[in-house]
């Protein structure tokens, strides 16, 4: 056999193997979402409560507690946008620097940086909390003990990130408008009546399905993705930074991919394109 034959064997087998390994994540990621959704409806009022009280935990400290964070981010993304576009386009395209801020933010930028912030935050907390729980045997004691994993695990997890991420969008855009305003107050306070005109001209009803779909998709991408790869983990504790870095970057990747599906499919072929 030549080498060349030899390189397009070894070529095969690596596709073929990548291929069949992304098989096998996507049954698992499958199995890990349908078997926590099936639990969720399983009888027993008692483990009803106890789950509605671990996802009222979860989500207070996915989005109470990362308020501070949010603020912060907002703030300068919606003031350096509002310089930026002050510098290219000066006195005379004052509206249009407050519309195209308003429909950057809340089209694209507020739901995709939100789900980042999540990723990087709650994320790595759940793969790392569970992954420790795996390595301490602490989910095979529960199990033992006839409770669900995907229920009392899973699923207040992935509701809690489904639910943080809309609320925390809803207040990234407002903090982000605000940074803008404020940016442009001591740029030219005369200014900012205009800018607010074109603000206003921004937001339109038609964002309002696509920022929703948006969000409950991204905050379930976070959740779903990462609760995954916490119980890859194994038994070494040496595996509980390394998923939990794989997980952050694969729910990112499925995120910044799933962002983009859909702002196409909505506006290129739900709206026609057409901006409003």
């Amino acid at each position: 056999m030549t080498d060349q034959s030899k390189a397009g064997e070894s070529l095969l087998t690596g596709l073929g193997g990548s291929a069949l390994h992304a098989y096998r994540v996507a049954g698992a990621l499958l199995l890990t979402l349908v078997s926590a959704w099936k639990s969720s409806r399983a009888p027993g009022e008692g483990a009803r409560e106890v789950c509605r009280a671990l996802t009222v935990r979860q989500i207070f400290y996915t989005s109470f507690q990362a308020l501070s964070m949010i603020s912060i981010v907002a703030l300068f993304v919606g003031a350096t946008l509002t310089a930026q576009s002050e510098i290219l386009g000066g006195p005379l395209q004052r509206e249009t620097t407050g519309r195209v801020l308003v429909t950057v933010v809340v089209r694209e930028l507020a739901p995709l940086i939100t789900a980042i912030i999540v990723a990087g935050r709650s994320g790595t907390a759940i793969a790392t909390e569970i992954g420790v729980m795996r390595v301490n045997s602490e989910i095979l004691a529960l199990a033992s003990l006839g409770i669900d994993p995907p229920r009392f695990i899973v699923w207040p997890r992935v509701v809690s990130t489904t639910v943080s991420v809309p609320l925390l969008t809803i207040y990234f855009s407002t903090m982000a408008v605000l940074g803008g305003f404020i940016a442009l107050f001591f740029i030219d306070s005369h200014a900012v009546a205009e800018w607010r005109s074109g603000a206003v001209l921004g937001l339109s009803v038609i964002d309002l399905p696509l920022v929703l779909v948006k969000t409950v998709g991204l905050g379930a991408i976070v959740g779903w993705v990462c609760s995954y790869y916490g119980f890859e983990v194994g038994s070494s504790p040496t595996e509980v930074p390394q998923k939990a870095s794989r997980a952050v970057v694969q729910s990112l990747i499925a995120c910044i991919i799933y962002n983009a599906v859909i702002t196409m499919v909505f506006y290129g072929l739900l709206v026609g394109g057409r901006l409003q």
